[in-house]
């Protein structure tokens, strides 16, 4: 249907100014150009989730004598393409002085934390007031892209058997020691795989994955998951019981809950029981029920801006406000 170029042009904008999810918009253009190879869809992907990220940086670069490629945002991607290897034939539309122009624009604006890493004023003041002297390291490290790591389902086999399936296959791979986690070490669309198609995995930021272990689950238990959202640590607790006991999983959003189902179904999970939290009474029925409790509680997302860079340009400090009155009423005791 299109050039990676101008599609990712029309992309981005949809995420920028529709506010349109940015996992979703990718997956949208890769799958209405059928006719894009492999490293196609590989730069079309790049491009408009580092474009999204970049956004606010991008924009100061940006000025009026730039040559014109359609609308901004197509302007937008030229920028970041001609500072970054891609070598699109639009490229070579940009005259020499104009490339050593934004090379210096770019190390001016190194002196402005916000515009260097490209985040909203809002956030860089509030990360400052948290965080202090570790704040620049901090979101230094969330603009970089998040590494893949996959959980391995021991439902279904064991950390060395995946990580040898894998290698069959082609991936590159290695075992994060004294874990079940495994590192791709080299991008790949993984999802492809046969292991994933078998249920062997599931893909889980590392930090993620070190959360349940906490809760020194066994088999035979009743635990309840009060935040479960689509299951990524309701699965792992399955995992860890070795499908015995009964693992109640809730939220407020019954969507959720039924792609639990699914990912339950396909990662061989039995133990898992889901109900909407509908009224309070849902949560008094349940209580002095349980083995354990894990509240995974709504969050701003801050913390994983590595996977989601595009949330950063929708929140706000009034959601952030909201948020913590969220967590308030679900964690009354921990908010005196």
């Amino acid at each position: 249907m299109g050039s990676v170029f101008e599609t990712a042009g029309r992309a981005l904008g949809e995420v920028v100014y529709q506010n349109r999810n940015l996992d979703q918009v990718i997956s949208y253009w890769i799958a209405q150009n059928k006719l894009w190879e492999p490293f196609d869809k590989y730069q079309f992907a790049v491009i408009v989730e580092e474009t999204t990220r970049w956004w606010r940086l991008l924009n100061e670069l940006h000025d009026s004598e730039f040559p014109k490629f359609g609308s901004h945002t197509h302007n937008i991607v030229a920028i970041y393409t001609t500072l970054t290897p891609f070598g699109f034939p639009e490229e070579r539309k940009i005259p020499k002085h104009f490339k050593k122009k934004l090379q210096n624009k770019l190390n001016q604006l190194s002196n402005n934390r916000a515009i260097k890493e490209s985040i909203p004023d809002w956030l860089d003041e509030l990360g400052f007031k948290e965080l202090g002297e570790k704040w620049p390291k901090e979101i230094h490290s969330l603009n970089h892209k998040a590494p893949i790591v996959l959980r391995t389902n021991l439902l279904k086999t064991n950390v060395q058997e995946l990580n040898n399936f894998l290698k069959r296959e082609g991936y590159k791979t290695k075992i994060i020691p004294n874990t079940h986690a495994i590192l791709l070490t080299e991008s790949a669309n993984i999802f492809k795989s046969e292991a994933f198609k078998l249920g062997m995995f599931e893909q889980q930021d590392f930090s993620s994955q070190q959360v349940v272990p906490f809760l020194n689950v066994e088999p035979g238990m009743r635990v309840i998951d009060a935040c479960a959202g689509n299951g990524g640590k309701t699965l792992h607790l399955a995992s860890l019981m070795n499908n015995q006991g009964r693992i109640i999983a809730l939220d407020t959003a019954p969507w959720k809950l039924e792609e639990l189902k699914r990912r339950s179904r396909k990662a061989g999970v039995t133990n898992v029981e889901t109900k909407a939290i509908e009224t309070t009474k849902t949560i008094k029925r349940l209580q002095d029920s349980a083995d354990r409790l894990l509240i995974d509680a709504p969050c701003s997302g801050l913390g994983v801006l590595k996977r989601n860079p595009d949330s950063k340009w929708r929140l706000t400090p009034e959601n952030i406000a909201e948020l913590r009155k969220t967590q308030r009423q679900i964690l009354p005791d921990l908010y005196p």
